[in-house]
């Protein structure tokens, strides 16, 4: 810091020298930098030296009249123009220097900027400005793997020739650990630019793009925008107008592509495969046991990730609980899209028709051993679609198809959101597809089990295109389709109505469940196990209460109704509070309750 004081003050003696006189050279090696940057003409240079001559010693700016003014430059320093202070020429443009407001421009002081000044004397810093739009990098260790490694190399290659890459796919830390294998390499600095920091009014907006220009002109930086799948449009957009406007390379990092007037070149970051997992895994771990397949095909990890979870794992760990640590870090964002429900249900729950049962049983099967299935016996090798799970739960309103996803996902060990396709879908052309894509892109780290509600909604048969929102739902159909077959997870669509879906579509479902609705026999079976082992139970009747044609749902609501009104009289949950909470419930669905048949069963 003390030898560069000097450096720049002997530049500064220089200009002083040559006042009123012939031009004197100087050399300093930042100053010849900023000169070579910024394309500055001598007189421009001499009168930065100068302001930052009056900014480091006081006693310059008395050898200069008291203060550097323009005025005083034009008259004392060689080879003088009067653009030099003007908003085209670089002073002004690139935020070099400042004119002190509410005087001419020939008679306001010159300041230089701190952060030139700090560039100067080598100092390590950011315009106090641009702190509130950046951030700070990381200090974990770059993990990449071959093929994300050859995506680096092809990004610095690229930044030569045009005026934005954009990185997408993969996750947001390979993104970000591709651009900082890149840095490495070419020796560059990052400046992380905070997307939702960039939607401001116009002028504000490019007083930022001037700030993030300097910051690269002073040094080997590389700036970078990072977008998630949270972001909205409006800061998408704000994204695109700042990019556009700048003059300088940049980066841009997000899960799609953006579409920018200037030059740009796209790179998919591909996320690493189950068997790079399945390896990384395997070294973290240092051979240890904990079930690696599973957690290679299960969680998408990227490689940092694998690093941080294998760095907490220990002799006591339990595949369980290293399973729960991935589940957590891998669990998506879809509060707006999806609800989360946590599955308490078990197998001894589920009260369904055995051939249904089995075929449960055999999808959490494929579930559990995918991975030798589709990775070690080849099964489904370069085939992407074939790895897909899927099924269709079909039956009437309260049979229990949310249910049985709930045991589904229980005996997985993996959470399970729901999605109300009849919230999803949108009359706007293009939304729905967009909202499917951030549900899956986002669910896609961890396998997470969908649950698709009222199926239907989008689902149904498609019809000749008569108009054109015809054929935008096509799309739609076709888009989710496409993406179902790529999930590694689980999804699971539930309809009232399988009739009203495409039989093209039901082709493509791996599973199709029926959940038929309940006969006397596992009406009678529901019946015996609805109340819970604590409810104080007298003279109920499960074969005669079978009788009553009612699906489960209906069932436990009869039942909890019951308790209710035995609760209230202080007394036993008896026949007569059931009988009335079940006309209740017949009364709800507006079905006549069936007395006669309810009375000769009693006589009986």
């Amino acid at each position: 810091m003390k030898d560069r004081r000097g450096s720049v003050l002997g530049v500064v003696e220089t200009v002083l020298r040559q006042l009123d006189g012939p031009r004197i050279e100087h050399s300093d090696r930042n100053v010849d930098r900023l000169r070579e940057r910024f394309d500055l003409t001598p007189f421009e240079t001499d009168l930065l030296v100068l302001c930052a001559g009056c900014a480091l010693v006081p006693e310059v700016a008395t050898r200069v009249n008291g203060r550097p003014t323009f005025g005083f430059a034009l008259a004392h320093l060689p080879d003088g123009h009067l653009d030099a202070t003007s908003t085209t020429r670089p002073l002004r443009s690139h935020r070099l220097l400042a004119l002190a407001p509410g005087s001419t421009v020939f008679e306001a002081a010159l300041t230089i900027d701190e952060r030139v000044l700090a560039f100067l004397l080598d100092i390590t810093t950011l315009d106090e400005h641009l702190v509130p739009f950046t951030i700070g990098l990381p200090t974990e260790t770059v993990h990449l793997t071959v093929l994300q490694t050859a995506v680096a190399e092809r990004v610095g290659r690229s930044l030569s020739r045009v005026h934005a890459v954009q990185l997408h796919g993969g996750d947001a830390r390979s993104r970000l650990a591709v651009l900082r294998t890149n840095a490495a390499q070419h020796d560059i600095s990052l400046l992380r630019v905070r997307a939702s920091a960039l939607a401001l009014p116009a002028v504000e907006l490019e007083f930022v793009q001037r700030l993030v220009e300097r910051e690269v002109m002073l040094g080997n930086v590389l700036p970078i925008i990072e977008l998630d799948l949270a972001d909205g449009p409006e800061i998408a957009r704000a994204v695109r107008m700042f990019v556009d406007g700048l003059v300088v390379a940049v980066a841009i990092s997000a899960p799609d592509t953006l579409p920018l007037r200037r030059s740009s070149t796209a790179f998919e970051v591909p996320l690493a495969s189950a068997a790079e997992r399945y390896d990384l895994w395997t070294v973290a771990l240092d051979g240890r046991d904990l079930g690696v397949d599973r957690l290679a095909q299960q969680f998408r990890l990227e490689p940092a990730q694998i690093a941080d979870l294998a760095a907490t794992v220990d002799d006591e760990t339990t595949f369980d609980e290293l399973w729960t640590s991935c589940r957590d870090v891998s669990r998506p964002r879809l509060d707006d899209l999806a609800r989360k429900v946590e599955p308490i249900a078990t197998w001894g729950d589920l009260v369904l028709a055995a051939p249904a049962t089995a075929t449960l049983h055999e999808l959490v099967h494929q579930l559990e051993h995918r991975h030798k299935v589709h990775e070690q016996w080849g099964l489904a090798r370069g085939d992407q679609r074939g790895q897909a799970i899927t099924a269709l739960f079909h039956g009437p309103s309260g049979t229990g198809k949310t249910h049985a996803a709930e045991v589904i996902a229980r005996a997985a060990k993996l959470d399970l959101f729901h999605i109300d396709l009849s919230q999803v879908v949108d009359k706007y052309v293009g939304e729905t597809e967009k909202r499917l894509r951030r549900i899956f892109d986002a669910a896609e780290q961890g396998g997470a089990v969908l649950l698709f509600d009222e199926a239907d909604a989008l689902f149904g048969k498609r019809g000749n295109i008569e108009r054109g929102t015809d054929r935008w739902a096509n799309v739609e159909v076709s888009y989710l389709l496409q993406r179902m077959e790529r999930y590694h997870g689980l999804a699971i669509l539930t309809t009232n109505a399988k009739d009203a879906l495409d039989q093209a579509f039901l082709r493509r479902l791996r599973f199709v469940v029926p959940f038929a609705f309940p006969d006397v026999k596992l009406r009678t079976e529901l019946w015996q196990r609805v109340f819970p082992s604590d409810v104080p139970l007298v003279g109920i009747d499960p074969e005669r209460l079978a009788r009553l044609q009612l699906t489960g749902a209906s069932i436990k609501n009869v039942a909890t109704r019951a308790a209710f009104h035995a609760a209230h009289e202080r007394s036993a949950v008896g026949m007569n509070h059931v009988m009335t909470a079940a006309r209740s419930e017949f009364a709800k669905l507006e079905m006549p309750f069936p007395e006669l048949e309810m009375r000769a069963a009693g006589r009986a």
